[in-house]
């Protein structure tokens, strides 16, 4: 087997402004859940003939997503390619937020996400 050996990166300029450019879409984000939080989910497209609204888009995206890039984790360990086994904790890492990620933005659809303690210890399984 191959030795496999993790450097650090440095960073600089590049680094700052690509981490003032993500600093700035996440303020974005949290300004446009706010806005729909506040406006309801008409801003988004969504009426009574149309049920699925960006926010169920996304979410079905960001969840496959992450099940895409948790396959690429899989290639190193599962199927012993070792030219995948240097990514595998980075997309693991990346697979957990993108989950995350999709799991919030089902529990911002929710309407109220202080009810949510509510969804998950109410069971109808008539329904």
């Amino acid at each position: 087997m191959a030795h496999i050996t993790y450097v650090e990166c440095r960073g600089g300029p590049k680094f700052g402004a690509a981490f003032a450019g993500v600093l700035g879409l996440l303020g974005i984000g949290a300004a446009s859940a706010l806005y729909m939080e506040t406006y309801g989910h008409a801003v988004t497209g969504m009426n009574n003939s149309v049920v699925w609204g960006v926010p169920h888009v996304f979410a079905i995206f960001l969840i496959l997503a992450a099940s895409g890039v948790l396959n690429i984790a899989s290639l190193g360990s599962v199927f012993g390619e070792m030219r995948y086994k240097p990514k595998a904790r980075l997309s693991s890492v990346l697979a957990i937020t993108l989950l995350v990620g999709g799991l919030s933005v089902l529990v911002l659809d929710l309407g109220r996400p202080d009810r949510l303690t509510v969804a998950m210890t109410n069971y109808n399984f008539r329904s």
